[in-house]
């Protein structure tokens, strides 16, 4: 059974805490600075705080200063996870961790009990493979991206680092995600299609050719949202 530090306490990180303890591990710390009244007497705060506890129902260890839980995790050599879906604020935290060290070795990849992941598949540190989902054959995942519930990522595609595939997104063979991509729920990306770095896709879109990236773009097929005066299309 392996132990985890969860950095996050939000809904993403209580997401991770349900995998971490479905694969039959536990969650021994958790850090957040909204943590400062985690050790108040408060039904309120120990009721949002309860999907951390473990099988047992023992709450974690909880820290408000993220530089002093990593301290705990080197010492009690946990696992790291972090459970923050904004691609900005996630990929700041996971580019400290993997250049550091002390911390590179705890920051392997977290996978769901439930989720399937081809042997022929490569997962970057830090990434997640949430509930559900899947990822096919040679498969290439990049560092700090999260698979999230459902989302399906077939052969032969590759994810850039930092990128979060929301719940029932579709990659479609040998399709490209770059770096930092957000794609939407139940969004699809059709086989072969490229989406450029730092993009956004709209929840439902289906991209049916290469798209540039650092825009956003929605509907089906997808296409860039563009602002008119007094008018949002």
């Amino acid at each position: 059974m392996g132990a985890w530090l969860i950095i996050g306490a939000s809904g993403h990180a209580r997401s991770l805490a349900s995998i971490v303890n479905g694969r039959g591990d536990s969650v021994a710390a958790v850090a957040d600075a909204g943590l400062a009244d985690a050790t108040h007497d408060s039904a309120e705060v120990h009721q949002h705080l309860r999907p951390f506890n473990n099988a047992a129902g023992r709450p974690p260890r909880y820290f408000s200063d993220d530089a002093e839980a990593l301290g705990f995790a080197v010492e009690n050599s946990l696992s790291i996870a972090v459970g923050i879906g904004d691609n900005g604020i996630r990929n700041r935290l996971a580019d400290a961790i993997i250049a550091d060290a002390d911390l590179r070795h705890l920051a392997g990849p977290l996978v769901a009990a439930s989720a399937t992941v081809d042997p022929t598949a490569s997962l970057g540190a830090l990434s997640q493979v949430c509930e559900h989902a899947h990822v096919g054959p040679l498969a290439d995942i990049g560092s700090a991206v999260i698979v999230n519930s459902g989302a399906i990522v077939e052969h032969d595609v590759g994810v850039g680092s930092g990128s979060h595939l929301a719940p029932g997104a579709v990659l479609l063979g040998a399709s490209l995600v770059g770096n930092r991509v957000f794609v939407g729920s139940g969004a699809r990306i059709l086989p072969g299609c490229t989406v450029g770095g730092r993009s956004v896709i709209g929840a439902g879109a289906v991209v049916t050719r290469d798209l540039a990236g650092g825009a956003t773009y929605i509907g089906v097929p997808a296409r860039e949202l563009s602002s008119k005066k007094g008018t949002t299309l």
